[in-house]
């Protein structure tokens, strides 16, 4: 059974003539009469009552034209869908990102999208970067936003933007004098601030291993107030004056406090580089490429 097949027998139907439907189709009367009786030798049923004129169907034809019609406008909106798939006008993107993005800058991101392409849907899956990097892996997701280092084989990346990564303390902190304060972000040594109290991301987040990597080349035990799995409440709990925080360039850029906290940077240059990221070899569809062009837009303007 082919689409061939429907439409030959829908032409006899409307022109209720062997010899009319074949000039419509443009082949000749004998091979569309042969066709005909191969399908309904298959079939084990008669179409087509060749003993009226004009032609009529049997009580089985009947039944088969109407199945064959629900069938081809099943395959009409099937096509129709495809290119509606094809012009963005439908599709879905399955997204993985860690708790930190989903704070910023996804909500910078989403309105210019939905704005953009209404009809594709957006399926966001919060998790960590490792599982998020397995879950790429396994397909369950299209595209990621994560920090580099990637440890999982098998991902491809595009570079975003590199972000630098600086303290948060309290807005009542007075700084050493040797910080500059007229600088936007003030050099701060890690030795001036390893008696403070911080909160931290846990030990599975990219950024408390780069706060724990500068701990440790100093030698220091932080005191740790408390570990949470949000760059974003971390941030507002050094603006709430709770205590000190690692926090990344775009947790500054969006965050919209009313009372910021201070920002300092490191003297070690402290950065990440966020990427989005794919399983590698796999098929990017068109919605998915969109969203990727619309991420990397927003988040470096």
């Amino acid at each position: 059974m082919d689409l061939k097949e429907f439409e030959y027998v829908l032409a006899i139907n409307e022109e209720r003539s062997f010899s009319k439907a074949a000039k419509k189709l443009f082949i000749s009367q004998p091979s569309l009469s042969q066709y005909i009786n191969r399908l309904e030798s298959q079939l084990g049923v008669t179409i087509f009552d060749r003993n009226t004129i004009p032609l009529s169907l049997t009580f089985e034809g009947e039944l088969y034209i109407e199945s064959i019609k629900s069938i081809m406008n099943i395959v009409n909106n099937l096509y129709k869908s495809f290119e509606d798939i094809s012009d963005l006008k439908k599709g879905r993107v399955n997204i993985g990102l860690t708790p930190s993005k989903a704070n910023n800058p996804l909500p910078a991101i989403l309105p210019v999208f939905k704005e953009t392409y209404p009809g594709i849907e957006l399926i966001i899956t919060e998790r960590n970067s490792s599982e998020l990097e397995d879950m790429l892996m396994r397909g369950q997701v299209d595209v990621c936003l994560l920090n580099l280092p990637i440890k999982s084989k098998g991902i491809e990346y595009e570079p975003i933007i590199k972000e630098n990564i600086y303290i948060a303390a309290p807005p009542d902190y007075n700084p050493p004098a040797y910080a500059d304060t007229s600088e936007k972000y003030p050099q701060l040594s890690i030795n001036d601030i390893k008696d403070e109290q911080f909160i931290l991301l846990h030990s599975s987040q990219r950024l408390r291993q780069i706060a724990d990597t500068v701990f440790n080349d100093e030698n220091i035990k932080p005191k740790v107030l408390l570990e949470t799995s949000s760059i974003e409440t971390s941030l507002r709990l050094s603006a709430a004056g709770m205590g000190f925080s690692f926090v990344p360039e775009s947790a500054v850029r969006f965050a919209g406090l009313t009372n910021p906290p201070k920002y300092f940077k490191l003297p070690q240059d402290l950065n990440w580089t966020l990427v989005i990221a794919y399983r590698e070899g796999a098929y990017k569809t068109k919605a998915v490429k969109a969203f990727s062009d619309i991420a990397k837009k927003v988040i470096t303007e």
